[in-house]
């Protein structure tokens, strides 16, 4: 009797488990509010008005947000509900007083103020409808990913198409770097250059080979760039990209 005891002991705890987990299922309507408790706490609710529904493990999203990131987040909060097996994002992006020449400008100021963006990193923009294109070299496979992240936070901007191009790791153009940068923004000619928080003429270079990118004030500026990129002789090749400022 006391054997038979212990074999069924491990079935009855089984029973009162399944009932235990049972009892403590969700309803539709509970799911529904947690997933909204999880928009809140993403803090997506200060980009725009998302709305939820719940069915049979499926979380459907609809609504309006200012930015890509935004939409990706409150896609990502959905997920980490319980019950959660499927979400359905159908929010838009929609942004109030948003022009082109602003999703540009502000593009560019992530860019800039990127903190590991240097001169000899260069970075391209352009928008076409919604889709913002980000296009150029950097010097680290990590500015990349970066980057294209950052450009998310963008309001108006549905979709990042991230074309840049990582550099070569090379310790020769490293070297070939520091020398040009030491050649152009050494020389006293290119003080008032040097001085600015961004340095405008970037230096690219891949393999040996270097292309001056940026912008200059004068024509003679950039002759100038050119000369003293080209005299540090270990270039197979110098390309001027420079743009002149107002031409």
């Amino acid at each position: 009797m006391w054997k038979r005891s212990l074999q069924i002991l491990p079935l009855a705890v089984v029973l009162a488990t399944a009932t235990l987990f049972a009892g403590t299922q969700m309803t539709a309507s509970q799911t529904t509010a947690a997933i909204e408790n999880k928009l809140h706490n993403a803090q997506i609710y200060t980009h725009g008005e998302v709305h939820v529904t719940y069915a049979n493990g499926v979380a459907t999203l609809t609504g309006t947000v200012n930015n890509l990131a935004a939409k990706r987040a409150a896609v990502r909060a959905a997920r980490k509900v319980k019950g959660v097996t499927q979400v359905v994002d159908n929010i838009r992006i929609y942004a109030v007083n948003v022009t082109p020449q602003l999703i540009l400008e502000h593009a560019r100021k992530y860019v800039v103020t990127y903190y590991a963006y240097t001169i000899f990193d260069n970075v391209n923009l352009e928008l076409r409808g919604n889709t913002l294109t980000v296009s150029g070299e950097v010097t680290q496979p990590f500015k990349k990913y970066d980057l294209g992240k950052i450009l998310t936070d963008v309001n108006g901007v549905d979709k990042v198409v991230n074309d840049i191009k990582v550099l070569p790791v090379s310790p020769f153009d490293d070297r070939h770097r520091l020398q040009i940068a030491h050649a152009i923004y050494g020389d006293p000619y290119f003080i008032y250059y040097a001085d600015q928080a961004i340095p405008p003429i970037h230096i690219i270079v891949d393999n040996g080979h270097v292309t001056l990118t940026g912008v200059v004030a004068t024509k003679m500026d950039r002759q100038v760039a050119m000369m003293q990129a080209r005299s540090t002789g270990l270039s197979f090749s110098v390309t001027d990209h420079l743009r002149v400022e107002h031409s």
